[in-house]
């Protein structure tokens, strides 16, 4: 048996290490940025993050059920269980949610190389030491470990415990269409997930008029055929609502799209909309048809109206580093230098009532649309772009795509991350930046559990 002695004689196990990417999202909101973890979350960025771990990089556990580990990490008690899931891949490279259409990428609930373990960045916490390595139920059988800013932390996948966290960060009703998460809760229309009707964030204090932060999420689509021309909305895109995977850290809702207009089929496939602490994930998985070529113009454009949130920070990945000021007005000038691409895909504003928002972009390589910053206000002078549930649109903020390519099956994919401080002052660079790579996870495996 490989195994090394601490200097009392007790066995501490033998790792071999895998220094691994972890793919990662996530959120967490207006609380301080202190961690049930024993260890501080000084960076708003990583205190929403989802870290996330692929089957192929545990190959140790592939072929293995689900039931069979728990993940665990060091409290006042000794180790601990943590919430975590482990979700399946779909062959569109989404969360596998059953009773949806799209099939599972291997077997459902079986450890394949694309499927996920996932976890918050921060409830990790300190090595464990030896007793309490010795004190478990079950094995430990890999240790996981981030180390940024001098700091490292840990968490421990388990083989053989029972124990479980009873702690949830998001959870979707599919019979209502409310969704409840640890910083914020939203009202979707329960047959289209594409509609809100209260957004709360929980502990942001709005003015009377507007004690929400967001209006809602307004989706249009333009199409041009000759003299032919054409606008949809949100509420009349068509939607089928399919069905809802929810576990401890994220909740993912997949649903139908279909879009015809003068006649033909311009888009078909459907959402995988995830939801987690401090993240709105909206994954569209398409199918543009070469026939799309017909059309003189196709634009969409996705934008969330803020309320009455006169006085925020406006910024772009490519625009000055001075803040557009809402409420303000500016020239067209002045608002044509706000930027971003698709190599620079985000948006941000700073509210000023310790509530940031990024809202970035991202399609697949090989897939490239033209992407442009939209921002409307108005409070500075902006018609108003109804439908709103509360006067006035200010400020609206998001993307436009337009120069789509056709003949294609891709996904386009509209984030949203909130959360207290993420500008830092000044700085969303670094949180973008942040939120963009995710903490980098070294992977031991524990050798005297493998053996």
């Amino acid at each position: 048996m490989n195994s090394d002695h601490d200097q009392n004689g007790a066995v501490r196990p033998k790792f071999s290490t895998l220094s691994l990417a972890c793919l990662t999202c996530a959120s967490f909101l207006l609380a301080p940025l202190s961690s049930q973890a024993g260890i501080e979350v000084v960076n708003p960025a990583r205190h929403l993050e989802v870290t996330v771990i692929k089957g192929h990089q545990m190959p140790f556990i592939q072929g293995q059920s689900f039931e069979d580990y728990s993940l665990m990490a060091m409290d006042a008690n000794g180790l601990s269980p943590i919430p975590y899931q482990f979700d399946d891949t779909n062959v569109k490279g989404l969360t596998f949610v059953p009773g949806g259409n799209v099939p599972a990428d291997g077997e459902p609930n079986i450890i394949d190389p694309a499927d996920e373990l996932v976890f918050m960045y921060k409830d990790m916490d300190t090595k464990a030491d030896p007793e309490s390595l010795e004190n478990i139920q079950g094995e430990m059988i890999s240790e996981f470990e981030i180390s940024e800013d001098g700091v490292s932390r840990y968490a421990y996948l388990i083989k053989g415990n029972s124990e479980r966290s009873s702690k949830v960060y998001a959870h979707y009703n599919f019979e209502t269409g409310y969704l409840e998460t640890e910083t914020y809760s939203l009202q979707f229309d329960p047959d289209n997930i594409m509609i809100w009707s209260d957004w709360n964030i929980k502990g942001f204090s709005g003015t009377g008029s507007a004690p929400n932060v967001l209006d809602t999420m307004k989706i249009r689509i333009f199409a041009r055929m000759g003299f032919l021309k054409a606008t949809l909305h949100n509420s009349i895109v068509p939607v089928r609502m399919l069905a809802v995977k929810n576990g401890p850290i994220r909740a993912i809702v997949e649903s139908d799209v279909s879009l015809g207009l003068f006649g033909m089929d311009i888009l078909k496939g459907g959402l995988s909309v995830t939801f987690t602490s401090q993240t709105i994930e909206y994954p569209i998985f398409a199918i543009i048809p070469k026939a799309a070529d017909i059309l003189s113009e196709l634009n969409i454009d996705v934008t969330l109206d803020y309320i009455d949130l006169e006085g925020s920070r406006y910024r772009t990945a490519l625009g000055p580093k001075e803040p557009m000021i809402t409420g303000q007005k500016v020239s067209e000038k002045t608002r044509d230098l706000y930027k971003n691409d698709l190599d620079n895909p985000w948006v941000a504003i700073s509210t000023g009532k310790n509530w940031d928002m990024f809202f970035i972009f991202s399609t697949p390589e090989g897939f490239r649309p033209e992407l442009k910053a939209l921002y409307r206000d108005s409070g500075a002078g902006d018609k108003a772009n109804k439908p709103e549930r509360f006067k006035g649109s200010s400020a609206e903020l998001g993307v436009k795509l337009s120069k789509i390519p056709t003949g294609i099956d891709t996904k386009l994919n509209y984030n949203l991350y909130f959360g207290p401080d993420l500008w830092k002052g000044n700085n969303p660079e670094k949180a973008a930046f942040d939120i963009l790579h995710p903490a980098q996870v070294i992977i031991k495996q524990n050798l005297v559990a493998a053996n």
